[in-house]
Parts: structure tokens; C-alpha cells; sequence
């Protein structure tokens, strides 16, 4: 039988997806002159984009995947550039030849560019899990989605 969460998982899933868009967003501080801890962090944070991606259009569930529609947000195309797809699935947890087609100039991670293009789906759903909690969702884990809708909303 299919897996189908029921609103204590739902309840309980949501710290989880919330760490997956603090680790995405929340840079920590690095020392951006050592090329090795710059590559790590942005590794990471790019295994958490990744898995967002996967989050929020992914419309049929493998096992017991978490996915956005499962809070009735629904599945959501995340407008990322071909060449920025391609590169997260490519050259994130694959060793391909695929590799090869960068330069100097591509081989950066282009960080903000993916972020940008995945934060106002994250907004979104941010916004929709305060309007439409879990029904047994608690209170405090309500809090820290509402101080990080703040944080995405607070003007720069």
C-alpha cells in the first residue's frame, strides 16, 4: 500500500522541511578567501537546493518521499535556468564527463543565481504552512516558521 501521510506526520515532518530551507539559506559565516571551506559550503547548500527542488515538483511520491503537496501547497515548477538544472543534477552527487563542458568562467557555482530563482517558491510555501498549518502542528514550530517568513520578507 502507497504511503499517505496523515496530519501527525505532517505535524511532525515540518521542523524537518524547515531545516532543509535554513540549511539552503542561511549562509554561515566562512572564511571565503580558503577555496576548499568556500566549496564545502556551497556543497552544502546546494544538496539542500537540490532536495527543495525535488520538494516542490516532484508530483507522485517515491515510498516515502516528503512532498510539498503533501501540506496542499501545490507542485510548483521552480523557474531555475537550464544550465543552473543541469548543474544540480549533473555535478552535485555525480561524478559524469558531463563535467568536462565547464571553463574557468562556468566552473563557479552560481549560488545566488540558483537561490534566486528558488526563493520565491520557498516564500510561498513559507506563507502557505502559517495560513494553513498541520492541524496538530505545535505552537513554538509555528513560531520559527513565522520568524523565518520574517527574515525572507524583512526588507534588505
Amino acid at each position: 500500500m502507497p504511503f499517505a501521510p496523515g496530519q501527525r506526520d505532517l505535524a511532525a515532518i515540518l521542523s524537518h522541511v524547515r531545516y532543509e530551507i535554513e540549511q539552503c539559506f542561511i549562509i554561515p559565516q566562512h572564511d571565503t578567501g580558503d577555496h576548499h571551506i568556500r566549496e564545502s559550503v556551497f556543497l552544502a547548500i546546494l544538496v539542500h537546493a537540490r532536495l527543495l527542488l525535488d520538494f516542490f515538483e516532484t508530483a507522485s511520491r517515491f515510498r516515502d518521499d516528503v512532498l510539498c503537496s503533501d501540506f496542499g501547497f501545490p507542485t510548483t515548477r521552480v523557474p531555475l535556468p537550464t544550465d543552473d538544472r543541469t548543474r544540480l543534477n549533473k555535478d552535485i552527487a555525480h561524478l559524469t564527463y558531463s563535467r568536462l563542458r565547464h571553463t574557468a568562467q562556468t566552473k563557479p557555482w552560481p549560488v545566488d543565481a540558483i537561490l534566486g530563482s528558488l526563493r520565491p517558491t520557498v516564500v510561498a510555501f513559507i506563507k502557505h504552512v502559517l495560513d494553513h498549518p498541520p492541524q496538530q502542528v505545535e505552537t513554538q514550530e509555528l513560531e520559527h516558521w513565522r520568524i523565518l517568513y520574517d527574515a525572507f520578507t524583512r526588507p534588505a
